[in-house]
């Protein structure tokens, strides 16, 4: 494992990051911590080093702000198993790799405000996603379609209002089984639950649900 937090001078990360060209571990962590005076922007490109280091998780941790249309965050970790993402001042996920290898995904403490289901639907090996404590994140208008790995959806702790709940968020995910609704906002249940009829478990603890109408 290689932990580079607070390792770069201001402007030197991405070169620096070059040199790790070669390199196998296990995981991998680069950013700040949250404490720190002055966290980095990200910035297009800044991650082009890792394309030739061999990792099985990688994590990015504490940046402030993200370039508008920076779309490169995947480019060169779209063949590694799992992601986490964590303390990311990112309102929308970047561009995904028609190859990309991701099974497990993390967004903690972004700054996400709709579910970003439409992009996060190109990662077609992922069976675990996470997208959690995004106080700022209360919109559920996209639709997840076609994850059929997918098996763990975890959304709690963040601000989450919809209605309609739990069919027509899930499209085409028929391996669904573990669902995590908690704490959040105000979820309306419909009793529609043909797309996850697989779910074995459904987690609404410390969330308002109104207008439950019936229950499968």
């Amino acid at each position: 494992e290689l932990a580079l937090r607070s390792a770069f001078e201001s402007l030197m990360m991405q070169t620096s990051l070059q040199g790790l060209a070669g390199l196998r571990v296990s995981r991998l962590t680069v950013g700040d911590f949250s404490d720190s005076e002055r966290l980095q922007d990200f910035e297009r490109g800044l991650l082009n080093g890792l394309c030739q280091v061999q990792m099985e998780e990688f994590v990015l941790i504490y940046f402030s702000d993200f370039e508008d249309y920076t779309d490169t965050l995947f480019n060169c970790v779209g063949n590694v198993s799992t992601i986490r993402l964590v303390g990311l001042g990112m309102e929308e996920i970047s561009q995904v790799p028609v190859w990309s290898k991701v099974k497990q995904l993390e967004c903690k403490k972004c700054s996400f405000e709709d579910v970003p289901a439409l992009k996060l639907s190109l990662f077609k090996e992922l069976r675990v996603l996470r997208i959690t404590k995004n106080k700022r994140l209360k919109n559920f208008k996209q639709k997840f379609e076609g994850l059929s790995n997918l098996e763990v959806m975890d959304l709690s702790e963040n601000s989450l209002t919809f209605s309609r709940c739990c069919s027509p968020q899930f499209q085409n995910c028929p391996n669904l089984k573990h669902l995590n609704l908690s704490f959040n906002s105000n979820i309306r249940l419909t009793g529609d639950f043909t797309n996850v009829k697989n779910l074995l478990y459904l987690d609404f603890q410390h969330t308002t649900l109104f207008g439950p109408g019936s229950y499968p």
